[in-house]
Order: C-alpha cells, then sequence, then structure tokens
C-alpha cells in the first residue's frame, strides 16, 4: 500500500509540472521559460509559453526531434548552458524581439514574444522567418 502511494505521488507530481507553470507577464519571462525547456527538452512546458498555431506547432515539434537527435553529452551540455547577451527590442507595446546567445553553441538568436490577453507568448515561426 505504501509503495503504491508512493508511486502515485511521484506520478502526480511529475504531471504537474507544465500546469504548475505561471502565465509570463514580461516579454522577457516568457523568452526565458520557452529557452529554458527548450534546452532541457521540456517541449510541453515549451509550448505552454509559444503562441499556439499550426506553424509553431510544427517548428517546435522539428525542434523536439533536433533535440532527441543529440547524444547524452551534448543534452547535457545544453542544458548546463547559460543564455548571455540578452538585449531586447520593443517593437510595440505587445511584441518585442529578444537576442540571446547561449554559452552551448555562441550562435546569436532571436525570439519574438507577443502579448495576448495580458500574457507573454512566444511566436516561435519568428526566429525562422524575421519578416513575419
Amino acid at each position: 500500500m505504501k509503495i503504491a502511494l508512493i508511486l502515485f505521488a511521484s506520478l502526480c507530481l511529475a504531471c504537474n509540472s507544465v500546469h504548475d507553470s505561471l502565465p509570463a507577464s514580461t516579454a522577457l519571462e516568457a523568452a526565458r521559460e520557452f529557452l529554458e525547456a527548450s534546452k532541457a527538452g521540456k517541449f510541453e512546458k515549451a509550448s505552454f509559453y509559444m503562441l499556439q498555431d499550426d506553424e509553431n506547432s510544427k517548428l517546435l515539434k522539428q525542434s523536439k526531434e533536433k533535440y532527441y537527435s543529440f547524444s547524452n553529452k551534448d543534452k547535457k551540455q545544453l542544458l548546463d548552458a547559460s543564455l548571455q547577451n540578452i538585449t531586447i527590442e520593443n517593437i510595440s507595446p505587445t511584441e518585442v524581439i529578444v537576442y540571446y546567445n547561449n554559452s552551448f553553441d555562441k550562435q546569436r538568436r532571436k525570439v519574438k514574444a507577443v502579448n495576448t490577453n495580458n500574457t507573454w507568448l512566444i511566436d516561435y515561426k519568428y526566429t525562422f522567418n524575421p519578416n513575419l
């Protein structure tokens, strides 16, 4: 009985991890949560901080497949990588571009955060097509 209770409690804790996430109240918070979840392989959590549309879902799925093709060593290095050189460009009161590097590959990247219903979400497709 004790073992069953412990297993049930562990399962509940594991399942609630995304549901415990709070909506992002700033563009930087949305970007940080999305990026940290992605580099940790927590794509369900990353999706929570992403603007939901078909193109974003497709791109996140591709990122997930790429992540799972990495060696365990590369996944660990990505997980340990820090976000660096963060700069913010305010496009409008509801659109912000966040530029960053990570210490894993040092490539300059960007994500677009949009404010929808007082919640900041990442419009992931902008990362791949900045003309949107």
